[in-house]
């Protein structure tokens, strides 16, 4: 099955996919992005974000932005995937960086991110490939397409709205002092924002601290703003976030890689030229050969 999106909605591809009971990779190009979900017995059961286009929506960026990773931590424990050939959350949960339960509920905001953004394409294609997909260990109940479908379609409808009532461009968040509140009698989406809320003034690190997709997590922060819990105010600089971090972060390396590779190969060179001219030039020689001589 394929074709395009122009001909065939999103929903509708999901839909027909889930109501058939199909397994295998339902694959959407679009706005320069490739997303593979995979579905067993017609059941979201994982999915492959882009890794070039969507590096917010890969695991280990989204738990350094949640604080459970460094960014040194989690380019060792890329490097040690790349070489074991594992899942990178088996990794985490062996290492003990992240529980088992606390993985699945960032797998489960992982497929949500990247429906939330499939939903928003307009031009594309999919293709849908039938083979055997079994469930990862990981996953403690199924994810139902329609059931995730129903609240991209309510962030679809919503977000904009609920997005004009913060600052233009990037904002932070702080909690109101003096304020004193019972979190149990927030709703959960508030109460999971309100426990984290000093954990960062950037609130997408907050949200992603809280599990969060961006419009849940804003959802719950204008509910909170309305109750007069916390302050937002608009940034001049923009707030580095985990992802920006972590690139700079290796591209620096890298360049101080470069450099010290270049500085120890010009010192080679200067060192075998040295030797050559001056420790092997005839007159350093004769000297060689008369201390010889006398020590025979």
């Amino acid at each position: 099955m394929r074709g395009k999106i122009t001909d065939f909605g999103i929903p509708e591809i999901f839909q027909l996919v889930a109501s058939q009971q199909k397994s295998g990779a339902l694959t959407i190009r679009g706005d320069g992005r490739e997303t593979v979900f995979l579905f067993s017995d017609g059941m979201i059961v994982d999915v492959l974000p882009d890794r070039q286009r969507a590096q917010h929506a890969l695991l280990g960026n989204m738990l350094v932005a949640a604080g459970y990773l460094t960014a040194e931590e989690l380019r060792r424990i890329l490097a040690l995937q790349e070489k074991e050939e594992r899942k990178l959350g088996e990794i985490l949960v062996e290492k003990g960086k992240i529980s088992r339960e606390k993985l699945a509920k960032y797998l489960y905001l992982q497929v949500k991110d990247s429906i939330y953004y499939t939903l928003r394409i307009k031009e594309g294609d999919y293709r849908f490939e039938v083979f055997a997909v079994r469930p990862p260990s990981w996953m403690a109940a199924s994810m139902r397409a329609d059931v995730l479908l129903m609240e991209g379609m309510q962030f679809l409808d919503e977000y904009p709205l609920l997005r004009e009532k913060f600052p233009i461009g990037r904002f932070q968040v702080v909690r109101k002092r003096g304020v004193k509140i019972d979190p149990v009698a927030l709703p959960e989406e508030e109460r999971g924002v309100w426990n984290v809320i000093d954990y960062s003034p950037d609130p997408y690190r907050v949200f992603r601290k809280a599990c969060l997709s961006w419009y849940e997590g804003l959802r719950a922060l204008w509910g909170l703003w309305d109750r007069g819990l916390v302050e937002v105010s608009g940034v001049d600089e923009e707030l580095p976030d985990a992802e920006d971090v972590f690139r700079k972060s290796m591209s620096r390396k890298y360049a101080i890689g470069c450099v010290r590779a270049v500085v120890w190969t010009l010192t080679a060179v200067v060192a075998g030229s040295w030797v050559y001219t001056v420790l092997l030039s005839p007159s350093v020689t004769r000297i060689f050969a008369g201390w010889a001589n006398f020590y025979r």
